[in-house]
């Protein structure tokens, strides 16, 4: 055999770089460790399945936003109902004064079901500093319509009379 510069190959240079050669056989090897034996393992072992784990974690906060935009979606529909339904009161009231079944019945044509239930929608015709108005009470579903909740939201429309009452006189 020739020398190193007649085989070209190059000697195995020890503890040379990333890859080192071991001193018996000039077998290459990983050194442990990587980076030249700092800054711990080349791939980090303790991140395996982190992304997982932090969303995981956020999922209920994600949840709990959900719910939140949903209730108060619920209340804006039912703030709009209550609202409809006292406009159409009011109205039918200017016109049928006496006849307080007629303005239930024409109130209830403007709420969608659930919400125009007999336990949770309410309509009456009350008189204050010498006016007359209508209101519309509806119980605040929790989560799906129909669910009644501990609240209640009220839509209220003045009566622009029309026709005097039969009760009233002049």
């Amino acid at each position: 055999m020739g020398s190193v510069a007649e085989s070209g190959r190059r000697p195995a240079r020890s503890g040379a770089g990333r890859w080192g050669a071991r001193a018996h056989g000039g077998v290459r090897t990983r050194r442990r460790g990587g980076r030249g034996g700092r800054g711990g393992p080349s791939h980090r072992r303790g991140d395996h399945g982190g992304v997982i784990v932090e969303f995981a974690a956020t999922v209920p906060f994600l949840m709990l936003a959900l719910a939140l935009v949903w209730q108060v979606l619920l209340l804006g529909v039912t703030a709009m109902y209550a609202s409809h339904g006292a406009a159409e009161a009011a109205r039918q009231a200017a016109v049928t004064p006496d006849d307080m079944a007629r303005v239930d019945e024409e109130a209830r044509k403007r709420v969608r079901a659930p919400w125009d239930g007999r336990e949770a929608m309410t309509v009456e015709v009350v008189e204050r500093d010498g006016a007359r108005f209508a209101q519309v009470t509806l119980a605040m579903p929790v989560f799906l319509p129909g669910a009644s909740g501990p609240w209640d939201v009220t839509g209220e429309a003045r009566v622009v009379t029309e026709v005097e009452p039969r009760g009233v006189t002049p």
